[in-house]
């Protein structure tokens, strides 16, 4: 019998209120069905679980969508987010904010 060649996904947990943790990964993915963008998020939280959460491209963002907000807070360029450290404020449908948490504990102003 043929064997499939693929493999399967690692389903990490989403984003939630109160998360705080290092952004690991933000890597511009497209999906193979219907040529989605997004970037695929991965922030390890200070409970040593990964998250993971896709943020989806559209244009324009609103600055509360998942994009949007991160757009606002850590700018356009995916690869200058890698070693933030943020906290999820609000995770609602159409209504996220993030905070960029500054070494020595000191927090960015949204």
């Amino acid at each position: 019998m043929p064997k499939i060649d693929t493999k399967l996904a690692e389903r990490l947990p989403g984003f939630k209120e109160g998360l705080v943790g290092t952004i690991t990964s933000a890597d511009i993915v497209k999906t193979q069905q219907r040529g989605f963008e997004g970037v695929r998020c991965v922030i390890k939280g200070d409970d040593g679980v990964e998250y993971a959460e896709m943020l989806w491209v559209r244009n324009p963002v609103g600055p509360s969508s998942k994009l949007g907000t991160f757009i606002a807070n850590l700018g356009d360029d995916t690869d200058k987010w890698i070693g933030k450290k943020i906290q999820i404020v609000r995770w609602l449908s159409k209504d996220r904010e993030i905070k960029v948490i500054e070494e020595g504990g000191k927090r960015k102003a949204k």
